[in-house]
């Protein structure tokens, strides 16, 4: 490791040291205190801060300073496995719900006829008591009568399926693409409009090979990003 990075590891682990030390949205010293301190040059420390603000661990505020930010949530995806929950305690509040014909869109990702019934889910999802997402699940309504919606308030809603109606998911689809809120969204998320979303939009088959879900979410940009792992073993 070269001098310059061992000197940027070192100042990282200083400022994260002087964040966890203090409340959201307190202040830290100044770039020119910590590069005084630190004993590094300034353009080094602006790209500690840099990083750091990128990960939601600060904010800077013109005219007034660095403050204590929130870290994104970060949901971690192992290359040809499922992945694991991403972390903080999370709650989903539905927020409308119907059975409603799966049309040329829906029917398309389940490949099933227009007419084919689903039932259409929009939860509002919140990680720690902070609204994160809008999501908006197309099921297969034969596949779920009589499905307990407060259920998927307080629990997995795989872990309902394969436990209440013996539907096992076993692979998705899932892409990630950026958009900007609608007012809607927005107004749920407590964003202005147009603000950065991170879209995820994946279809999931179980265990007979049948796709039985088309689900859409809108996460934070601001709070949310995902990591993937990679296996480059095989790779030539």
């Amino acid at each position: 490791m070269t001098a310059s990075l061992r000197k940027r590891d070192r100042a990282r682990e200083h400022v994260i040291e002087l964040i966890r030390a203090r409340a959201v949205g307190q202040a830290i010293p100044s770039e020119r205190q910590l590069s005084a301190d630190l004993g590094i040059s300034r353009p080094t420390l602006r790209a500690v801060v840099d990083d750091l603000i990128r990960d939601g661990w600060l904010t800077r505020e013109h005219g007034r300073g660095m403050f204590v930010g929130t870290p994104k949530v970060e949901q971690s995806i192992l290359g040809g496995s499922t992945y694991p929950p991403a972390p903080g305690t999370w709650t989903s509040r539905v927020l409308e719900h119907a059975v409603i014909p799966a049309g040329t869109t829906i029917g398309s990702r389940l490949r099933v006829t227009p007419g084919t019934a689903v039932l259409r889910i929009t939860r509002l999802r919140s990680v720690d008591g902070e609204p994160l997402a809008v999501e908006t699940i197309h099921v297969l309504d034969e596949l779920v009568p009589a499905l307990d919606l407060t259920a998927i308030e307080t629990g997995s809603f795989y872990a309902l399926l394969r436990h209440q109606y013996d539907v096992q998911p076993t692979d998705a689809e899932q892409t990630h693409e950026a958009a900007a809120a609608t007012a809607d969204e927005a107004a749920l998320l407590g964003l202005p409009e147009g603000a950065p979303l991170l879209i995820l939009d994946r279809v999931t088959r179980d265990q007979h090979g049948r796709y039985f879900e088309y689900t859409r979410a809108a996460y934070r940009g601001d709070r949310y990003r995902v990591t993937t792992h990679l296996s480059l073993t095989d790779l030539t």
